[in-house]
């Protein structure tokens, strides 16, 4: 899963205010610091030198791909590779020609770029210029009900975010389990109510837009 929308991290003016970007303070870098390539890059014992494993990270972190790099990144493996934060059908076509094996339209929660597009609303054109492509999904998605809508315009998969790390932070591994349950319980029962006998009753004939805004 290669993450293409956020190279850059947005305005947050309450990050700012707290200086809270903890990956630059030494927290947070576990998943660098324990994995072999980034070790054998830094060179040394994580432990003896936190200022390195800063500045490794944010050479790394700050080191943006592009469409050139997709070729190298597609020969480097035969494991699934899929595009995270496509939006745009003309980029997604793009990604398919590409060589990935999936697509996943996202906005990264929303959380980047103040006004920017829903990806809901960019989800339908994504999967119709990939044909046939698995699409993945997630941003603002809340409820089993979030779900559903996501499923009925084409979605192949639907992922969450925040609703489960709320379950953490509440209940630990208790709490992620009763958000996921409670999640697949609504999408389960919306779909029973509705008339809906399986996923692939699913259609975007399934919603109606109940009001457009200006």
């Amino acid at each position: 899963m290669v993450t293409l929308d956020t190279w850059v991290t947005g305005w947050r003016p309450r990050d700012l205010a707290a200086s809270n970007f903890p990956q630059l303070r030494g927290h947070c870098l576990a998943n660098y610091v324990t994995d072999p390539v980034f070790r054998a890059l830094l060179g040394m014992d994580p432990a003896s030198d936190v200022a390195a494993v800063v500045g490794l990270f944010a050479r790394l972190f700050g080191n943006p791909l592009t469409w050139d790099d997709l070729p190298w990144l597609r020969s480097l493996t035969t494991l699934p590779l899929l595009v995270k934060g496509i939006c745009h059908p003309d980029d997604a076509r793009r990604a398919r020609d590409g060589g990935v094996d999936g697509i996943y339209c996202s906005t990264h929660g929303g959380r980047q770029a103040d006004g920017g597009l829903p990806a809901l609303d960019c989800l339908p054109a994504v999967v119709d210029a990939v044909d046939g492509l698995p699409v993945l999904f997630d941003s603002g998605v809340r409820s089993g009900a979030d779900v559903i809508k996501a499923l009925a315009l084409g979605a192949t998969a639907v992922a969450i975010g925040r609703p489960y790390a709320y379950g953490l932070a509440i209940g630990g591994v208790d709490g992620i389990v009763h958000v996921l349950r409670s999640i697949l319980a609504e999408a389960d029962l919306i779909m029973a109510v509705d008339g809906y006998p399986t996923l692939a009753d699913l259609t975007r004939d399934s919603l109606r837009r109940t009001c457009d805004h200006d």
